[in-house]
């Protein structure tokens, strides 16, 4: 069965009266929570080295995208500036860790 695209209301949950019980709501929530989330997406442990190089990956990314608006002209000392600033603090945080 194709999953909709858009989330749909579980029909089968509501009493006559248009209502949804407690429980039938919390047995839904955590149908719902199991397909979203499965068995050990909240449980994987990401290490520290692994958090701080997608940090400096992140800020190399940035000084990057500053350096491509520096170069079409769009603010080019700033941009430049703030890219030297980031990749220094990237080299920094490479040399510290």
């Amino acid at each position: 069965m194709r999953k909709p695209l858009r989330p749909t209301i579980d029909h089968s949950l509501l009493s006559p009266s248009g209502r949804v019980s407690e429980r039938a709501c919390k047995a839904a929530l955590k149908r719902e929570a199991e397909i979203l989330f499965p068995p050990g997406y909240w449980t994987g442990v990401k290490t520290t080295e692994e958090i701080f190089q997608a940090k400096i990956d992140t800020l190399l990314h940035s000084a990057h995208n500053l350096r491509e608006l520096a170069a079409r002209g769009m603010a080019p000392k700033k941009h430049l500036k703030a890219a030297e600033e980031m990749e220094g603090e990237a080299d920094r945080m490479r040399r510290k860790g």
